[in-house]
């Protein structure tokens, strides 16, 4: 069963175990199953958090009576903090804002499409697609005629392709492809898999069919010609080591480079370490100290040709032969595989990738839409228009002014609520710093502030009604808003009550100092030998009078590294074994007989016997502290049920199931 009690050591462990013992106040379609001090809980309420806390309990009438009772003791420490007015404080309402804005985003998304473009990512990551484009980048001021003439290059080029002309020639020709990689590759991407390019390329290739020729496909670099030019399996991952020999174009070191990584190769045939090697004739300084070994990667993250001789390597510890790059040879040792990930592995990533990629705006837009259309949003578009014919372009978009009655009137409307053109007026003031009004009329400036206003607008409507629409998240606050209270006050009344008060802790400590006493303590040392000629030289140093164990032992370590080791201590009888066994044969100071005990000689001095004492308070201050702070919780919970009346419903709590 769940219990109340708290370390003072670990308090967001504390809070997180609070957390879930929160209620909030019945609902009316539920019966009341226990009321403290004038408030009631649901008892649908008390069995959603009762079979949270024990997930794998029995339903049980006695299971349910017990954690009655510490729900009690909650709800009354929360009504206390609550009438101490901590529920006010700034830095709760701040704090409990702060929880709130990260809980509440899963439930501002249109989740259905969020999963649906996971999955979509995780069956994209299962295959990898190779393409070529042309870029045709948007010049002048990105200015309506400016998109039109990159969009008719884009069609004259694709024309050209397929009338037969050669896609990387076109690419490199004067007039062709804008992307300045186009002069070593010819406008071909390699291969590449989800998330590696922007989505709506990414959307391109993988609907595409091999060898067609898409396009023009806008993106945030400009219009692209894409031809698809091959698909296969997802690889995985694969870690391997390396050894490169880097030549000296200069001084013309090609031959002298290549006889090198052949002349490591025989060696390698011939059983040599490739991690040696690699440390000793590698030029890749940030691997051969590491015996070559890189990190792991996957496709597209290294030049093909290295990459190609990685995957072509069967099993692990497999050796390629020499490779070339741009960068010299290699030799390319696999040292791990990994397949792709199941969708359980790997769905987390995908949610963390696709919140920082452009499908995010899908999915938000998915969701705006569909509240605007649950909420019935609408725009007032006379009244916009009199806020475009008050507006005066410089610069930058200046203020608006309009006539006072104007202000007031609602533009726009999300469910009950009716927004003014001057809401909107002091959103398009504060983020006027941020538009480009370059070549951009009034009319259009104001339909994207609007568009982001509408966004924001019905985003914070939906954000207000959570608590209603979503009884989880309802309870989740809940959980978080008493959570906070009881940890604030606990600490205050019992945690660090019991570490500052020094003198309560003392007279606490004097009233119960019988339950803080040393059982017999033993002191000896446990000697373990490498075999019975080191026992008997370490033995006769210990049973000599003026003998130095420690001297002989250190003489002995120079000799021979493994051939002792003492354990010397000084403690409680029942905390080593060893000293126990020793204590039950001696029953008083001296060496017990040698024993063999996993391949070495042990035996075991006595030094003296305590017999049972009691604790000074810094000896026992750990258990002491812990004691006071349950004695101060039984009290102020004795005082609180006191002074809160509570009753329980027999009958509905037992019904529970």
């Amino acid at each position: 069963m769940s219990t109340l009690r708290i370390s003072t050591a670990f308090p967001s462990v504390a809070l997180g175990l609070l957390l879930c013992m929160s209620l909030l106040p019945t609902q009316h379609h539920a019966q009341t199953v226990v009321t403290v001090g004038g408030e009631s809980v649901s008892a649908d309420d008390f069995a959603h958090i009762f079979k949270k806390n024990n997930r794998d309990s029995l339903v049980t009438p006695s299971a349910l009576d017990e954690y009655m009772e510490l729900f009690i003791d909650f709800k009354l420490k929360v009504m206390a903090a609550e009438d101490l007015g901590m529920d006010t404080a700034s830095a709760f309402i701040n704090e409990l804002a702060g929880y709130r804005k990260q809980l509440a985003r899963p439930y501002l998304v249109d989740n259905d499409l969020l999963d649906a473009m996971v999955k979509q990512a995780y069956d994209r990551t299962l295959e990898e697609v190779r393409a070529s484009h042309l870029l045709v980048k948007i010049g002048g001021e990105g200015n309506p005629s400016d998109t039109l003439s990159a969009w008719n290059k884009s069609l004259a080029l694709k024309e050209r392709i397929s009338s037969g002309e050669d896609f990387a020639g076109i690419a490199r020709s004067r007039g062709g492809s804008d992307d300045p990689s186009v002069k070593d590759n010819g406008g071909d991407l390699g291969w590449f898999s989800a998330f590696m390019m922007l989505y709506s390329f990414e959307e391109a290739c993988y609907t595409g069919e091999v060898g067609e020729l898409v396009g023009p496909i806008r993106t945030r670099y400009g219009y692209h010609i894409i031809k698809l030019t091959g698909r296969r399996p997802a690889r995985g991952e694969m870690r391997v080591a390396h050894i490169m020999i880097r030549p000296d174009k200069n001084k013309g070191e090609a031959n002298e480079a290549k006889a090198k990584i052949d002349a490591l190769a025989a060696e390698l045939a011939s059983g040599a370490s490739f991690a040696e090697l690699a440390r000793q004739h590698s030029d890749d300084q940030s691997s051969r100290t590491k015996g070559g070994e890189l990190p792991m990667f996957g496709t597209g993250r290294m030049v093909e040709s290295f990459e190609e001789a990685a995957f072509g390597l069967a099993t692990d510890g497999d050796i390629s032969d020499p490779v070339e790059t741009q960068y010299g040879w290699h030799i390319i040792q696999r040292l791990e595989y990994k397949a792709p990930p199941t969708f359980d592995e790997s769905k987390r990533d995908l949610e963390k990738k696709l919140q920082r990629d452009s499908r995010s705006e899908q999915v938000r837009n998915s969701f705006i839409q569909k509240r605007k259309t649950e909420y019935g949003y609408t725009l007032d578009e006379k009244r916009f228009g009199q806020v475009v014919d008050a507006t005066v372009i410089d610069s930058t978009l200046q203020p608006i002014v309009v006539k006072k009655g104007l202000a007031k009137k609602p533009i726009l409307t999300v469910g009950n609520e009716k927004t003014t053109v001057r809401a909107f007026i002091d959103f398009v003031g504060t983020n006027s710093g941020r538009v480009d009004v370059t070549n951009q009329t009034a009319e259009s400036l104001l339909r994207q502030a609007m568009s982001r206003f509408s966004d924001e607008s019905v985003i914070a409507y939906e954000d207000a009604r959570l608590e209603m629409k979503h009884n989880d998240f309802r309870l989740l606050m809940e959980e978080y808003h008493d959570g906070i209270l009881l940890f604030e006050l606990t600490d205050q009344k019992v945690w660090s009550k019991a570490v500052r008060d020094s003198a309560g802790l003392q007279a606490f400590w004097e009233e119960n100092q019988s339950n803080y006493a040393w059982k017999t303590r033993i002191a000896g040392r446990i000697f373990r030998c490498a075999d019975r000629e080191a026992a008997d030289r370490i033995l006769a140093e210990a049973t000599e009078k003026e003998g130095d164990v420690e001297t002989e032992r250190r003489e002995m370590v120079s000799e021979n590294p493994l051939s002792i080791t003492i354990e010397e201590s000084r403690v409680e009888e029942g905390a080593n074994p060893v000293l126990d066994a020793a204590f039950s044969t001696l029953g008083k100071p001296g060496f017990t007989d040698f024993e063999e005990v996993d391949g070495q000689i042990r035996f075991v001095q006595i030094n003296s016997l305590e017999n049972p004492s009691g604790k000074t308070l810094d000896e026992a201050r750990g258990k002491v502290i812990a004691d006071f702070q349950d004695f101060l919780e039984k009290t102020w919970v004795a005082e609180l049920r006191a002074r809160y009346p509570h009753e329980v419903n027999r009958a509905a709590l037992h019904a529970i199931d």
